[in-house]
């Protein structure tokens, strides 16, 4: 991952400076997953192919090629401002218009709603990294 040192900082016996993240799982060039964590986009990562709650564990308990399949997770930080669910939405709806999401997607469904000038270029950099990750 290109990292030499970590640092994690507890307070009050919490996990914080971790940030706030949107992240999509890709398979062959398409979205199969899309989600927004404030976690560190690592720790969800293992959690969603780990942990057994079906809640927590998503991808494992809802895509069946998780075991065979290469995936890869691209992570954007968010502006703390940023409410989390509503910009899940809005990239599910973008890449759903779009086209990127896979076939395969196991994601909540889209909410086609318009979507504000603020996270225009979220999207774009969101959509231009997903086609750049596209299968040769």
């Amino acid at each position: 991952m290109g990292r030499d040192l970590v640092e994690l900082h507890i307070r009050s016996g919490d996990l914080t400076d971790s940030g706030s993240w949107v992240y999509v799982w890709l398979f062959e060039g398409h979205v199969i997953y899309v989600g927004t964590t404030g976690l560190p986009p690592e720790v969800r990562t293992w959690l969603h192919l780990h942990d057994p709650d079906p809640d927590i564990g998503r991808v494992k308990a809802r895509y069946p090629g998780v075991g065979l399949d290469s995936l890869d997770v691209i992570a954007f930080r968010l502006p703390e401002s940023m409410p989390r669910p509503e910009i899940k939405a809005a990239v599910i709806a973008h890449l759903s218009a779009t086209g990127l999401l896979s076939e395969h997607y196991v994601g909540d469904p889209p909410q086609h709603k318009s979507t504000g000038d603020e996270l225009s270029s979220l999207l774009h950099l969101i959509t231009n990294r997903i086609v750049q990750s596209e299968p040769r």
